[in-house]
């Protein structure tokens, strides 16, 4: 394996770029977390906060579950279903 490896200039952008893109996402996690709990309690939709923001719905399901927020409407699918549906 080569130990004397250096990225060419444009390598070293991108893997820059990228670095910082992680540090903003990370900046913005909390604050972004606490926005969609506050936005799911107000009523707010997984899928529209999915939309937003590029995040999967299921990050957003996770946060409600969390937070206690009162689903909008049954599970249809999966082990929830089961246990709390009336199938």
């Amino acid at each position: 394996m080569a130990t004397d490896y250096t990225p060419d200039d444009e390598a070293t952008r991108l893997y820059a770029r990228y670095k910082r893109a992680r540090e903003t996402e990370a900046e913005l996690k909390d604050p972004v977390r606490a926005q969609a709990a506050a936005d799911l309690k107000a009523g707010a939709t997984v899928s529209q906060l999915a939309k937003l923001t590029g995040l999967t719905p299921e990050y957003f399901r996770r946060i409600a579950r969390a937070e206690g927020v009162e689903r909008l409407r049954p599970p249809t699918v999966g082990k929830l279903k089961l246990e709390g549906g009336d199938a």
